[in-house]
Order: C-alpha cells, then sequence, then structure tokens
C-alpha cells in the first residue's frame, strides 16, 4: 500500500514562492502523449471541450484496481452525458503487454493509456493505482485521491470522486481536495543486474513451493507469481505479505501442529527480503527450476462419483460482492455409502471464494430448488435453507483434499442430496461457474464415522465501537472421543479465535488459536496427531470481535449494533469439532434388543 501523506505535507511547508508537488491541486496537467488501448495518441490538447476529465491510475493485477470496475462504468456514464471524460492510465512497466486485453474484458468505457515509460506518472507524483486526478476545464488539478472510503469496495460511506466532479462541475471548491488512495504500488524499479541473492537461484524456489498453487494463471490469487517478470514486478508487496507472515495465508499460531501448514521458515523470510533489497536480481536463468506440474484433473485420482449441476451459473458484474447460492445433486445411490474422501472443484476460481457441501435427506432443498428460477437457489450466509444430516466437505483458497484415514467414513445415505453451497465474489465482469464434487467410496469396512459436533453461540449483540467484544460458546464429550479436525467461523468483525479442551482431571489442551482472524481465509484444521478426550472433556471457543471503527474490515461506517445473523454484514459465533467415538466398531454386527 502506498499514500500520499508526503504530497500533502510538502505541499503544506513550502517556502513561499516554491514550486507546488508534482500533481497537487492547483498545479496544470504535464504535457504528455500517450498511446491508449484504442490504438490511438491520446495528448491534453483533447480535453479542451470537456467541462472535467478524470485520470484513473490503475493496473491490471491490483485487486483494488479490479474491484472497482463496475463503479468506473457507472462513473463514466453518470458523468459522462455532463460533459466529463474518462481515461485510464496504466503505469506498471510490466503490464503495458496486457493492458488492452483487461481493458476488454473489465469492460472499461474509455481507453487506457500506455504509461510504461512513467512520464505522466511521474509528472504526477503517482505512487498508488487506483488514484484518481479531476482536472478542471483549464486543465488545473482539482482533485486527487481515492473514488471512495471503502476499502473493501462496495460499502463505501463517502464518494469522494462524486463529490469531487460535483464540486467542479456546479462551480465550487472541492471540500477535501486530496485523499489517501489504497492499492498497489506504481511498478517503477528496473531489476538489478547480479547479487548475492537471486531469483533464479535463491526465491523461485520458494515461490514455486509456497505461492504458485494459487498464483498462477487461473487461480483465486489476484496476480501471477510465475514467472520472473511478474514475481518481481511485485517484490515490495511479497516483501511486506511474508515479513508480516500474512503470506501464505495460514492463520492458526504455532503451538499445534495441522496437516498441510502453509509457513516460510525464517531463513526463507530472510531470503526473500534479502532479494527485495537486493533489487530483484534475476540471477542465470538456467539456475531457476521447471515449474511444479499441477494436476489438470482430481488431485486424488478419478473419484468413484463426481456431481455437478446441470448448467453453469453466471455470477453478475456487479450488485451485491457476496453472493451465496446452492446447487442440489442427486446421488441415486442404490444404498447407504461410505465416503473416505471427497474432492471439491470450483469451476471458477476467480469468483468463488469458498464451498460447503451439505447433505439433505429430508427433500427440503429440492423444494427450495424448485421454487427458485434458473439453476440452484440463493441464500444469505451459512445456513443452507434445510437442516443438514451430514456434510461432505469444503473448499476454500489453498486447501488440498484429504482422505479420511482407513476404518473412517462419511456416511451418505440412500436417496440423499449433496447440496453445494457456493460463497462468489463478483469480480467486475459476467463469470461462469459449474463447481463439482468428487466422492472416493471407501475401499476397505468403516469402523468409525466421522462426526461433527456443531458449537453455536447465536444469543448476543456487539455494541457499536468495541473493538474486543467476546462471545463464547462450548461442547461437551457426551463419550471417549478423538478429535480429528476444528472449524472456527465469524463474519467480517471477527479478530481472533480460541478453542480450548478441558478435560475432567483440570488440564487444558489447547486445540487452535487464531490471533488475527480473517474471513476470506476459513479453513478446517486437521489435527497432525488426533487429540484423544475422555468422557466430560469440555471444548471452549472464545471468538473476540472488532465492531470500531478501526476495523478496515466493518461494513457500517459509522458501527451499529450487530447480532447472529445469516448475512456477511452479521456475525456468528460458530464452531465445527470432526471427531470418532473411540468404542464405536461399525465393522460388528449389531446386538439384537431383547
Amino acid at each position: 500500500m502506498r499514500a500520499i501523506l508526503p504530497l500533502v505535507l510538502a505541499a503544506a511547508i513550502l517556502p513561499a514562492g516554491a514550486d507546488p508537488a508534482p500533481g497537487a491541486p492547483g498545479t496544470a496537467c504535464p504535457e504528455f502523449r500517450l498511446e491508449g488501448t484504442d490504438g490511438a495518441a491520446h495528448t491534453p490538447a483533447e480535453f479542451a471541450d470537456r467541462k472535467a476529465v478524470v485520470l484513473v491510475f490503475t493496473g491490471t493485477q491490483c485487486p483494488a484496481c479490479n474491484r472497482y470496475a463496475p463503479e468506473l462504468q457507472q462513473l463514466a456514464k453518470d458523468y459522462g452525458a455532463r460533459g466529463v471524460a474518462f481515461f485510464g492510465v496504466n503505469p506498471n512497466r510490466n503490464e503495458q503487454a496486457e493492458a488492452a486485453a483487461h481493458a476488454k474484458e473489465k469492460g472499461l468505457p474509455f481507453p487506457v493509456l500506455l504509461d510504461g515509460a512513467h512520464a505522466l506518472a511521474d509528472g504526477m507524483g503517482i505512487e498508488t493505482v487506483p488514484t484518481v486526478v479531476v482536472l478542471d476545464a483549464a486543465r488545473k488539478v482539482r482533485y486527487r485521491g481515492r473514488i471512495d472510503d471503502d476499502p473493501m469496495g462496495g460499502r463505501p460511506s463517502r464518494r469522494e470522486l462524486r463529490e469531487a466532479l460535483d464540486a467542479v462541475l456546479d462551480g465550487r471548491e472541492v471540500g477535501t481536495p486530496v485523499t489517501e488512495p489504497r492499492g498497489c504500488a506504481v511498478r517503477r524499479r528496473e531489476p538489478a543486474a547480479d547479487g548475492p541473492v537471486t531469483w533464479s537461484k535463491d526465491v523461485a524456489p520458494i515461490v514455486q513451493r509456497n505461492c504458485v498453487a494459487c498464483h498462477r494463471p487461473g487461480q483465486i490469487a489476484p496476480m501471477t507469481l510465475t514467472d520472473f517478470a511478474h514475481a518481481s514486478a511485485f517484490a515490495e508487496e511479497i516483501k511486506e505479505a511474508v515479513a508480516a507472515r500474512r503470506m501464505p495465508p495460514w492463520k492458526p499460531t504455532a503451538g499445534v501442529e495441522f496437516e498441510g501448514e502453509r509457513r516460510l521458515s525464517a531463513q526463507e523470510i530472510e531470503t526473500i527480503v534479502k532479494w527485495v533489497d537486493g533489487g530483484t536480481p534475476q540471477g542465470r536463468e538456467e539456475d531457476e527450476p521447471e515449474l511444479p506440474e499441477f494436476s489438470e484433473g482430481w488431485m486424488l485420482g478419478e473419484p468413484d462419483l463426481v456431481l455437478e449441476p446441470a448448467e453453469a451459473y453466471v455470477v453478475a458484474a456487479d450488485g451485491p460482492s457476496d453472493v451465496y447460492m446452492h446447487f442440489v445433486l442427486k446421488t441415486d445411490l442404490p444404498g447407504d455409502t461410505w465416503i473416505q474422501a471427497t474432492e471439491i472443484r470450483p469451476g471458477n476460481p476467480r469468483v468463488v471464494h469458498h464451498v460447503i457441501a451439505y447433505v439433505d435427506t429430508s427433500g427440503v432443498s429440492e423444494n427450495l430448488d424448485a421454487s427458485a428460477p434458473g439453476i440452484g437457489y440463493p441464500g444469505e450466509g451459512t445456513w443452507p435453507g434445510f437442516i443438514p444430516t451430514g456434510e461432505m466437505g469444503g473448499w476454500a483458497p489453498g486447501n488440498l483434499p484429504k482422505a479420511l484415514p482407513d476404518g473412517i467414513g462419511r456416511r451418505l445415505a440412500k436417496g440423499a442430496s449433496v447440496v453445494l453451497q457456493v460463497h462468489y465474489n463478483t469480480c467486475g465482469s459476467v463469470q461462469k461457474d459449474r463447481t463439482r464434487i468428487g466422492l472416493h467410496f471407501s475401499k476397505k469396512p468403516v469402523k468409525q464415522q466421522l462426526r461433527w459436533a456443531e458449537m453455536v453461540n447465536g444469543w448476543f449483540e456487539i455494541p457499536a465501537g468495541n473493538a474486543a467484544y467476546e462471545a463464547k460458546t462450548w461442547w461437551k464429550t457426551p463419550k471417549d472421543v478423538t478429535v480429528l479436525s476444528v472449524t472456527p467461523h465469524m463474519h467480517l468483525l471477527g479478530k481472533s479465535a480460541k478453542l480450548t479442551a478441558s478435560l475432567p482431571g483440570g488440564k487444558d489442551v489447547r486445540l487452535l488459536e487464531i490471533a488475527d482472524w480473517e474471513f476470506k481465509w476459513q479453513d478446517s484444521y486437521v489435527l497432525k496427531t488426533p487429540l484423544k478426550l475422555p468422557a466430560g472433556s469440555k471444548i471452549t471457543h472464545v471468538a473476540v470481535y472488532d465492531n470500531s471503527e478501526k476495523n478496515p474490515r466493518n461494513p457500517s461506517r459509522p458501527p451499529v449494533p450487530v447480532r447472529w445473523g445469516e448475512k456477511t454484514t452479521d456475525e456468528m459465533c460458530l464452531a465445527y469439532v470432526g471427531y470418532v467415538l473411540d468404542k464405536e466398531d461399525l465393522t460388528k454386527p449389531k446386538k439384537k434388543s431383547k
């Protein structure tokens, strides 16, 4: 992230008669001649007959830029009829070749000027994309900064760009002529020629092991890191993310070992930091290892049963940023079936946020589906519209499918439906998705059924402004059990989560702790060493919420009281514990009752 605060301070402390900072309010737009994605050359001369001009400094891979595509479409429509012209400007050195295709994909109704040499960006002091600059009819800067004040996209309390345009068109002063943009750094720096730490020899192996599963074309991450050109362009963001341990996305604190942990070692982080600080040299191409091969098919092999909707679901370009849809998939199995592994494959990872697979034996989901138009039926949040009689796993970014140990299975009843609840995030363009689930039948006798304890507290109210509100829920083991996995769940106000098992003798065992909860990174955490708990043990889930204005993910500004609810803007205090009964043996014949 970059801020323009230094620009504001510089303007404030300049001595009388000194030149203002580049692009400061009141300065003139510098001269330029840049080719646009429309194939034409553009200069400031074409601004002459315009009442105002908006320059949108943008990028193709910055997620903040992509979130604002629908709003920019609407802005160009609303203000174009009032004599305002819009021009995009791409100043990133590594994105010039892909800017035209990106503009077309996002439906931008204005040309994007190719500024790979940074002439215009340097002339206006642009350090962050997206940044917008409003010029009046005299080509003077009247506003620069962000489009609105919402870092998440979709729920702003102030729309500063619209306010600035209205003021300029009405002949008024702009109330707030400078705001702080939020987004990605402009890609200016050319890589160093060489250095002791290089991409090919030192950094590429780390990125390939830990990052490219998501950071590659067609996957959930907003940028690709499969090659030197793109990785070096995002070097500062990579350094910041790994140093803060935000990436790879692994939320549990150290102390409990889970399957599939995604953590960089201190040495790996130090290597990346040294590479960035050393100018991101490429090194010798022959030293770079081959990219790992990613299976385009099923990661666990061909499933015994594949279920998918009859047709693709169309995800709108804009509208609500969170969309929940449910797809009812009939199994038509001849009898009860034990499932050892499930694998969910998002049809379009670009818009699929996460997936939960429920089991329904009541027929309610079929009725809901029949009463809704088109494919599937809508919902809000985690509630699928019926009381599930089981589950078939889930998917979230970075999740890898895992088979249950031999002898443990999920029960899929005869005639049941598998209902895929798919959480979509709109991305600024129309997308299609057809998510599938593959089921692997148990090949060996199943001794124990995988069961889930649901821990719920739905009776709380988080006061507006409270930065550390605590809610609790708990579950007591009815018999001797072995805990296999834990899955906490909260929404945007979530701050931390902690699950602790208290044994009858008074001993406490930590199951999971997430100190910095994030709604977009939710997982089911499988213990490397399953935990045996005697009957009467108590598992407590302590959830902490931040309902203050300092929480950047708070959807309400100013904050409002928040209760339990299905919408993303509501909250939940919820956790699941996956376990088996220690004394259960389904391979033995049932005793006949007398």
